[in-house]
């Protein structure tokens, strides 16, 4: 090992003083088929998948699984590795809820001028008083999970809508143990069966997305190591996943001009930063 004087280099210090669940917000997606998924991008520039890819053999839109990896930091901040179950013990932990019914009426986009004259929304189900507004937020409960290529009946996520049971999705692992998470799939109605009356703010229906926190908790030879937790969103489906998503007006400009060869391009780094772009979905 390289030391300066009687201390470790921070490049050759390998030991993990900390970890953190990359990335910071994964994105699943609903989907009708019951046993077909893919993985959420994983890269900044995903390959396009070929025709047919997100529909199962029957047709079926597949769920959109979001992923979760932890990595090692040694005390400069450096990443170490990769955190499985090869090297160390892992025990994911994932609560997912739907508070869509119980929270504010959709009016218009927070982004447009047209926001600062818009009437105060009120809250969705606004009828619905007392105990039974409890009723209206759809809990999965927290779903604990630990080890490699596990699944089954005891990782999902249970709730009910005023009675009406509401999947919100599962957990799984991969063969490294890394955190699977999938949504539901796709499942809307009305308890009261109540008709739609508009594309958002109808009273008395539910649908299965969700999102919630995940954590971990790390062991690594016996001893404990604090991990940075994640968020995870369930969303509805994406039906143009070749486009790209919103980025920021400097990273657009930097690509242009490292493109362009008026700029070189970044060298490789093992910081957080560079490990959050590389993961964000």
């Amino acid at each position: 090992m390289a030391q300066t004087g009687s201390r470790i280099s921070a490049a050759d210090d390998t030991t993990v003083v900390r970890a953190a669940i990359h990335p910071a917000i994964g994105i699943g997606r609903i989907g009708s088929s019951i046993d077909a998924f893919f993985y959420g991008p994983e890269v900044s520039y995903p390959t396009p998948a070929a025709p047919g890819f997100y529909r199962d053999a029957i047709g079926a839109l597949k769920r959109q699984a979001a992923r979760f990896r932890i990595y090692g930091y040694n005390a400069a901040g450096a990443v170490v590795a990769e955190l499985t179950t090869a090297n160390a013990s892992i025990t994911w932990s994932v609560h997912l809820r739907n508070e869509k019914a119980a929270w504010y009426e959709f009016q218009l986009a927070m982004d447009i001028p047209e926001v600062t004259d818009a009437k105060p929304a009120k809250r969705r189900n606004f009828a619905v008083t007392g105990p039974d507004r409890a009723k209206l937020a759809i809990d999965g409960g927290t779903v604990k999970i630990s080890g490699a290529d596990i699944s089954g009946p005891a990782y999902r996520f249970n709730g009910e809508f005023f009675g009406i049971p509401v999947s919100l999705g599962e957990l799984r692992t991969d063969e490294a143990g890394r955190l699977i998470i999938l949504g539901g799939q796709g499942v809307s109605g009305s308890y009261a069966h109540q008709p739609l009356q508009d594309f958002g703010n109808n009273d008395g229906w539910h649908d299965d997305t969700s999102d919630g926190p995940v954590t971990a908790v790390v062991t690594i030879d016996g001893q404990a190591v604090p991990v940075d937790p994640a968020w995870v969103v369930i969303a509805p489906p994406n039906y143009a996943p070749n486009l790209k998503t919103v980025r920021t007006m400097y990273d657009l400009l930097f690509d242009l001009f490292v493109q362009s060869g008026q700029l070189q391009p970044p060298t490789r780094s093992r910081s957080p930063a560079t490990f959050c772009r590389f993961y964000s979905a």
